[in-house]
């Protein structure tokens, strides 16, 4: 179980005038992308990640290492989305599938071959969680942007964005990281974590991990069209100032996500064999761990 929760913690236009390559800045290309999520109807995406954790302490090495591949449809016109997860554990060869849709206002999952369908209070805030997108943009609009170059993706001509986060964003990253290694971790970790009250301000550990955030913006629509996020951390008991036996925890993230098929007809249509479920209730943090966003 631990192995199968790390991975999923690892492991969602107004009127304006054309700007072109040259003519185009920060500020100017943040307005352009928040209209043009404001006013999505349909798109599609796929996502790709790898993470690594190493453990280490005087006693033992261990290695954690697994990949992600999810794809996902989103038709906000007919309030539908559907996702589909296959997490690898590189080091057992493990294969964890499932699916997610929502449609009619009813969210069902697969897992396996178990159907479940989940008991939900507030309807529009689960179409907002399979509506991925616009909670990415909002990721960059709340960055320090720069445009460094441009690049073609599909034949789509796009700026090539590099992103610094605020801090809020870039602690909600690393905290993901800590939290897939205190759940894999093959020692004690301490019982700040255990606790859930880690005070990352009481730490070093900004100065002891990097993040790198790269966006690609179409210079025709101003659609997100891709964005990487990189993420490096090393964890030790002087780091995270705290009274610990020694230890050194160093975690890696590598995350790809590809948007398209923008305005697009997208049909989602629930398998039969869901009507063989079982009912379930959930928590809203859980369904941000599956879907292995960062958020502001």
């Amino acid at each position: 179980m631990k192995n199968v929760l790390t991975i999923i913690a690892f492991i969602s236009l107004i009127s304006l005038p054309v700007v072109f390559a040259e003519d185009a800045s920060v500020d100017q290309l943040k307005r352009m992308m928040t209209a043009s999520a404001d006013n999505l109807t349909t798109y599609t995406y796929t996502r790709s990640a790898e993470s690594t954790i190493i453990y280490s302490n005087e006693s033992l090495q261990d290695k954690f290492a697994s990949e992600k591949a999810t794809k996902g449809k989103v038709n906000l016109t007919a309030q539908s989305g559907w996702w589909s997860h296959q997490l690898t554990d590189n080091e057992t060869g493990q294969v964890l599938s499932w699916q997610g849709y929502f449609l009619n206002g009813t969210e069902y999952w697969k897992e396996g071959d178990n159907w479940t369908q989940f008991v939900i209070d507030d309807a529009d805030a689960v179409m907002a969680d399979y509506n991925e997108l616009p909670s990415q943009v909002a990721l960059l609009i709340y960055s320090n942007l720069s445009i460094t170059g441009a690049d073609n993706i599909d034949g789509d001509e796009c700026y090539i964005i590099a992103a610094e986060p605020i801090p809020l964003i870039d602690e909600t990253i690393l905290g993901t990281q800590i939290y897939a290694a205190y759940l894999s971790s093959p020692f004690p970790m301490p019982d700040e974590f255990d606790n859930k009250n880690f005070d990352m301000d009481n730490s070093s550990i900004s100065g002891n991990s990097n993040i790198s955030v790269t966006a690609w913006i179409s210079k025709q629509t101003s659609q997100l069209k891709r964005i990487e996020i990189d993420s490096s951390l090393t964890l030790t008991p002087s780091i995270l100032n705290i009274e610990e036996q020694g230890f050194t925890i160093q975690s890696t993230l590598q995350e790809r996500t590809d948007y398209g098929n923008f305005g697009e007809s997208v049909q989602i249509v629930l398998p039969s064999e869901s009507q063989n479920y079982s009912p379930r209730t959930k928590g809203a943090d859980w369904r941000w761990a599956v879907f292995g966003l960062v958020e502001p």
